[in-house]
């Protein structure tokens, strides 16, 4: 590892102790992607940029032993290892989800999920865990705390601005569980108004702490409701999922209904559709007008089939419907979608 990495990891006590307990070939797919050149100590932060997609990794430390973690990361479904990570004791992590998606598969077999506006928190660190990242790019904000090295003037500081850490793990603490829930609007601009001036990176470091102290009266003191339960799956839950996800996809032509799904499963149709959204994002009938309307408008822009086999193609024996679902999409019919965009 050269010098220069060296000065900038050294700037992060959490990203030492975090290089110290990934696998090698995680390290190795991160330090690929590194481009030490242009990554920089700007005032109070620790900028690393990371491979050619507007990739990076922000950190600063508004406080001895509370971190910030700021990133936009692609690619996330090829980073090996995350299994053989170890554990960090006494590390509490706060994570803010902003861009893409991920599925964490935790020790007890479940999965949890987190999107653009939830958050979690792990108040005890765990072994072993498993993720996918369904879109491949991820983005989000953490706050590291690692109680042991919070000292007791800090703390005391920390209670003078109305925050008390042993109240917060009182609500939280899951016991080696996370708590997920969905920020309300003032909690998520919160969140937003941290991670921005982080990008922005020209602040000292007194406006990155008041804006993490905001952050943590509002988790303090917010009615966030304790809706963790709508964001796990059980192993045969997700398999559920995945397997009507498959056939949507294999077979767009197919005209599937809720009740051949409920017929194929033991359970109701308001279950599939929560479980799908849980994991997608959407019901099943939004997710496959979705996907049957981004297939149509690329077979319009790439191909010379009539608009009569593309709409056989997607689903839809008759084209009046066909043409009046895509125009609610994308605001033209097909024909004006082909003369707009085809050829280019």
């Amino acid at each position: 590892m050269n010098k220069r990495l060296q000065a900038i990891i050294k700037r992060s006590k959490y990203l030492e102790a975090l290089i110290g307990g990934i696998p090698p070939e995680m390290l190795s797919f991160f330090l690929d992607k590194l481009q030490i050149e242009i990554s920089e100590l700007s005032g109070e932060v620790t900028h690393l940029k990371m491979g050619q997609d507007d990739e990076y990794m922000n950190f600063v430390t508004p406080l001895e032993g509370i971190e910030i973690l700021e990133y936009y990361m692609a690619e996330m479904d090829q980073v090996p290892g995350h299994e053989q990570a170890q554990a960090m004791d006494n590390t509490t992590v706060i994570h803010y989800c902003n861009r893409g998606q991920a599925e964490i598969r935790v020790q007890d077999g479940r999965y949890a999920y987190m999107k653009p506006g939830e958050f979690c928190i792990e108040w005890h660190q765990q072994v072993g865990k498993q993720f996918n990242f369904y879109n491949e790019s991820y983005g989000g904000l953490e706050i590291i705390m690692t109680l042991d090295g919070i000292s007791d003037e800090d703390e005391a500081l920390l209670r003078r601005f109305g925050i008390d850490l042993d109240l917060i793990q009182e609500a939280y603490d899951r016991n080696d569980d996370y708590f997920i829930g969905r920020c309300t609007d003032r909690f998520q601009a919160a969140f937003e108004v941290l991670a921005e001036s982080i990008q922005d990176g020209r602040s000292e470091k007194s406006t990155y702490l008041i804006s993490t102290l905001y952050v943590l009266n509002l988790i303090q003191t917010e009615a966030i409701p304790k809706l963790e339960q709508q964001f796990y799956l059980t192993k045969g839950q997700r398999k559920i999922v995945q397997e009507i996800h498959d056939r949507i996809v294999q077979n767009l032509a197919e005209d599937i209904s809720m009740t051949e799904l409920e017929a194929s499963y033991p359970v109701s149709t308001v279950s599939l559709n929560k479980y799908f959204e849980i994991v997608y994002g959407s019901t099943v009938k939004r997710y496959m007008q979705n996907l049957r309307m981004q297939e149509a408008a690329k077979k319009l822009v790439t191909g010379t089939d009539s608009i009569a086999d593309i709409a056989l193609a997607v689903g839809y024996e008759s084209q009046s419907k066909f043409g009046t679902v895509f125009k609610r999409k994308y605001g033209h019919t097909p024909l004006e979608y082909r003369r707009l965009y085809g050829g280019k």
